[in-house]
């Protein structure tokens, strides 16, 4: 009778407990990013391509009992428009450029692009899941872009060998801002974790060759004011300290 009495008042207490017991995901973690997306160009960097799209990969910490994540980021962009003809002097009247064979050779423009840098950023959580909701993103770096040649396969063209092409591809870069903002999940069973959003860079950058042969002269020295747009998804590797979650009543 005694241990049947004892019984009745602990089992609804056990219960009861079960019910307010819940699991947070607040053990630091280290969290790897890899994420892919479209961009748009705007700004000076809209004068001389159009879209694309690029590559991401991010390390970052986050603290014990934390929201905050700092580490460091790259992004690879690249595209094929490009708005600037630099061989426009080597091509015929028919808008064909000569190979070595006599013969019309395939070379496609193409865009590339590249930004790091390190970088911080806090989660709002949206439900009960503090490591889940509206992810703001920040940081600064270094932006660089330039155009790529892709030359005719069964061909050679001599003008724009590797030699040459540091004069055609306008290769800029400077300092720059990196902004997102978005959704992130780090799932509580460590299953589903990823990030999707959109995001701005605003890089300062300036004509770094030193001769142009389009122009026939040095480049511009005018400071540039390059924008790039983009929607971006990925996923998250989180690898955690500890246990990953920690057990409340």
């Amino acid at each position: 009778m005694r241990w049947t009495f004892f019984l009745s008042l602990i089992l609804p207490l056990s219960v009861y407990a079960q019910s307010l017991a819940g699991v947070r995901n607040l053990d630091r973690a280290v969290l790897v990013h890899l994420g892919y997306g479209a961009f748009t160009s705007a700004g000076d960097l809209g004068d001389r391509f159009g879209g694309g799209f690029s590559l991401e990969s991010a390390v970052t910490f986050m603290p014990l009992d934390s929201r905050w994540q700092f580490g460091v980021m790259g992004q690879y962009g690249f595209g094929n428009q490009v708005r600037e003809d630099v061989l426009a002097g080597l091509r015929t009247s028919a808008g064909f450029i000569i190979g070595n064979q006599r013969e019309p050779a395939a070379i496609e423009l193409r865009q590339r692009q590249l930004f790091v840098g390190p970088r911080a950023g806090y989660t709002l959580p949206l439900g009960d899941n503090p490591r889940a909701g509206l992810q703001l993103t920040t940081g600064v770096g270094y932006f660089m872009s330039r155009i790529r040649f892709q030359q005719d396969p069964a061909q050679f063209v001599p003008q724009i060998d590797k030699g040459a092409q540091a004069g055609y591809d306008r290769l800029a870069g400077g300092p720059a801002m990196y902004q997102f903002i978005g959704y992130q999940q780090l799932g509580r069973d460590r299953r589903l974790n990823f990030f999707a959003g959109g995001e701005m860079t605003l890089a300062f950058t300036k004509q770094l060759r030193s001769y142009d042969i389009p122009l026939g002269t040095a480049p511009p020295a005018d400071g540039r004011t390059d924008v790039v747009l983009g929607l971006r998804a990925g996923l998250i590797l989180p690898i955690y300290g500890g246990e990953g979650k920690e057990i409340f009543y």
